[in-house]
């Protein structure tokens, strides 16, 4: 069975904390392809729902996440069950849901909420999970949208 997600309403890391992942394949496109193991870091508590996430295979390469829930209220999202298998999750209240954020090449920032991190939080796993195209989020959503249904991406 299917889990829908939580509402993810507390910061992804507090303070100094960092924590490391194992994603369970891969991040999907050329840059991730030989980093599976990333340490999410907060960025301090001036930036909110942002931290970063910094591949231990691979220490040139990092990017900005944040907690989608914290941004829209409204994100929710099922996960599928080969995933839920794959992050080996019992429960919704283990996952921790991260969404990428692009800031280059847009006219302001835009985060992929089709395309979340799914992180099982007890047991340090994590997977970027392709949602299905009727979920009503687009790609490349304002991080000021009203709303995270969003289908219909900015124009670049």
């Amino acid at each position: 069975m299917a889990i829908e997600s939580l509402v993810q309403e507390e910061p992804v890391v507090e303070g100094e904390e960092e924590v490391a992942l194992c994603f369970v394949r891969p991040i999907p496109g050329a840059p991730f392809r030989h980093s599976r193991n990333y340490v999410l870091r907060s960025l301090g508590p001036q930036y909110g729902p942002y931290a970063s996430l910094v591949s231990m295979d691979q220490p040139d390469l990092s990017f900005v996440v944040a907690a989608p829930g914290l941004l829209f209220p409204d994100y929710v999202y099922r996960l599928p069950e080969d995933e839920q298998g794959a992050l080996r999750i019992e429960d919704a209240a283990e996952i921790t849901t991260l969404a990428m954020v692009r800031r280059a090449d847009v006219p302001g920032p835009v985060v992929n909420l089709r395309a979340p991190i799914v992180v099982n939080k007890r047991l340090k796993l994590a997977a970027q999970v392709l949602l299905d195209e009727d979920c009503g989020y687009g790609f490349m959503v304002p991080v000021d949208a009203p709303s995270a249904h969003f289908k219909d991406e900015p124009p670049c």
